[in-house]
């Protein structure tokens, strides 16, 4: 069937945006300095490119992302920008798996769609990253086309063999996905969930022992491929974890290993939060994705229609009385062991009527495409505003689902709009005016802002882009002296992470020096900070040769509500300069 003009129109459009999605990636990839967990892992990669040596450490999660990118310095070199091109061309290529999905999203859904995947702030600025966050994002939507086709494949009168190739690509996928990051596993326990629940949707356990008993066909085929996908998804992760084929032992300790590691992170609140966390950052940067995501999760679930007011007031009742009990344990704290909240987070109290509007969801919603979408959205947000380990980079998981849904949502009411209609317009005025913000905020954060700790998207372990000046100056004085020979001294012992990667092609560093030995290299790190005041008591032993370079290896704000002015929204200024983990660099120039 002959395309017409239209389709090509979105078609056009959509390649332009693909292109300059890889564009929005590629340039100027390496001006950023790396962040505290890219160099670190940068350096673990160049390790394993350099002498083979990997060793699974769950605090810097799994293998993959290290065994492709070694490949990548194989082949390009071991730079800032070889490391990053693999996350930068992967969250490019994401915008080609919303082709699949046409069917459900509509052409124009998809072009949307692209259009918030290509500017996204948070996809944009993770695909320029060093970090397995969009690999994890990539495979979550390459999970997604695979089962989609799969059960349309199960739909068709015959059987077709590329049923398969799905099932095997899916069950790839998600083997990826565990060797990448330890969060693979809430995915896993979120997708078995959900076949539970559509289990029950679909009343398959009608007459399932029967069938099981006549040895069914097309119930002993389902179960086939049922094992072949789990086969397939243990040999792939065993060859990720323990190098061969089927190690049942490898693999249980690496599971062990990594449940048991991040279930303590939880436990001691290392990088605790509030149980909002995630939803300014999402209103921040992904405002038309959140209006246009939160009205499509209604529009989608056709099953509530006009339950759904009845439904949001009995949510909004119940987040008072939630608010009333918080209220009374901070008035009288004598009452709070009369109160669950006393006993339950506030992230489970708080987001447990939206988990069970998406359990109900699938049970009860027509489509389920969609419905599964904010079963996903809404399981995930809960999840990691539960779970104390608060980072902005896990905002992606939450955001994939509600960008499919907004995108289907504006490409389906645009072309029914009435634009001379009140309604209409204020549609197209909200669009134009958060569509417009969501692009500069993307662009200024990316291009202009992109060490700036007043951006909630950049961790504190960020250095400053005037660290690049420090490492600029030490590349500058060891080639007047015996340039990657030249000896190097390190105070600051908490300089080592960062320095790793930097320094890797360096082979006379000194590392965790005493302040108090001789300190006579021609370069040397010493920690700066209020109440020590280490620079100053080196300095005066180091004579009038050496000069001194200030600078900090990290920056932070600990935000207050008074911060969140317009001068903020807009351009990210603070009427105070950042905290900073300080470090000097005393280097002796030879000419």
């Amino acid at each position: 069937m002959p395309m017409n003009k239209k389709d090509f129109a979105l078609y056009l459009v959509f390649a332009l945006i693909v292109a300059l999605a890889f564009f929005l990636r590629l340039y100027h990839l390496d001006e950023r300095v790396f962040h505290h967990d890219e160099s670190a892992v940068g350096y673990f990669t160049y390790r394993l490119f350099t002498s083979g040596v990997y060793s699974y450490d769950p605090s810097f999660h799994g293998p993959f992302m290290y065994y492709v990118t070694a490949e990548m310095f194989r082949h390009f070199g071991d730079s800032e920008y070889s490391a990053r091109l693999l996350p930068a061309l992967l969250g490019a290529s994401m915008l080609f798996l919303l082709i699949p999905l046409r069917r459900y999203i509509g052409n124009a859904g998809m072009v949307i769609g692209a259009f918030f995947l290509a500017f996204s702030p948070s996809f944009l600025y993770y695909s320029r990253f060093y970090r397995e966050d969009i690999f994890i994002a990539l495979f979550s939507l390459l999970m997604l086309v695979c089962a989609v086709k799969y059960a349309e494949k199960c739909v068709e009168g015959r059987y077709s063999s590329i049923r398969i190739f799905y099932l095997i690509l899916g069950a790839v996928s998600l083997a990826s996905m565990a060797a990448l990051k330890e969060n693979a596993y809430i995915a896993m326990a979120l997708i078995v969930l959900f076949l539970v629940l559509t289990f029950i949707r679909e009343k398959w356990y009608k007459g399932f022992i029967d069938k099981l008993r006549k040895l069914d066909k097309k119930l002993l085929i389902t179960i086939g491929e049922a094992v072949l996908f789990v086969l397939v998804f243990l040999i792939v992760f065993s060859l990720f974890y323990t190098g061969n084929f089927f190690d049942f032992y490898g693999m249980k300790a690496a599971f062990v290993k990594a449940v048991s590691h991040w279930y303590e992170m939880h436990a001691i609140q290392r990088m605790g939060g509030p149980w909002f966390f995630y939803l300014p950052i999402i209103a921040l940067y992904e405002l038309p994705v959140l209006i246009f995501g939160a009205l499509g999760m209604a529009h989608y679930n056709g099953y509530f229609g006009r339950k759904m007011e009845k439904i949001l007031i009995v949510i909004i009742l119940y987040w008072v009385a939630l608010d009333m009990m918080y209220m009374v344990s901070n008035m009288h704290p004598e009452l709070s062991r009369f109160l669950p909240t006393t006993y339950v987070a506030s992230s489970i109290a708080i987001f447990f009527p939206l988990v069970l509007l998406g359990i109900i969801s699938v049970l009860k919603s027509q489509n389920l495409f969609f419905s599964f979408l904010t079963y996903w959205m809404l399981t995930n947000l809960a999840i990691y505003s539960y779970v104390q380990e608060k980072v902005p980079w896990l905002v992606l998981n939450p955001l994939l689902p509600l960008i499919i849904i907004a995108a289907a949502y504006i490409g389906e009411i645009l072309p029914r709009l009435k634009f001379n209609s009140r309604a209409g317009a204020a549609v197209i005025i909200v669009l134009v005016i958060s569509s417009s913000y969501f692009a500069y905020s993307s662009i200024f954060l990316n291009f202009y802002d992109f060490t700036n700790p007043a951006e909630p998207l950049i961790q504190a372990a960020q250095p400053p882009q005037k660290f690049s000046l420090l490492l600029e100056k030490i590349n500058e004085i060891s080639s007047q002296y015996q340039n990657k020979s030249t000896e190097i001294q390190v105070t600051d012992v908490e300089m080592e992470t960062q320095f790793l990667w930097y320094l890797r092609h360096f082979s006379n560093v000194k590392w965790r020096v005493s302040i108090d030995s001789e300190l006579n290299a021609p370069l040397i790190v010493v920690h700066d900070s209020d109440d020590k005041h280490e620079p100053d008591i080196v300095q005066p032993r180091l004579g009038k040769d050496y000069r001194r370079l200030n600078s900090a290896k990290m920056s932070w704000y600990w935000f207050k509500p008074s911060d969140i002015t317009l001068n903020y929204i807009l351009f990210r200024k603070m009427d105070r300069p950042p905290s900073e983990y300080r470090v000097v660099l005393f280097y002796k120039p030879r000419y």
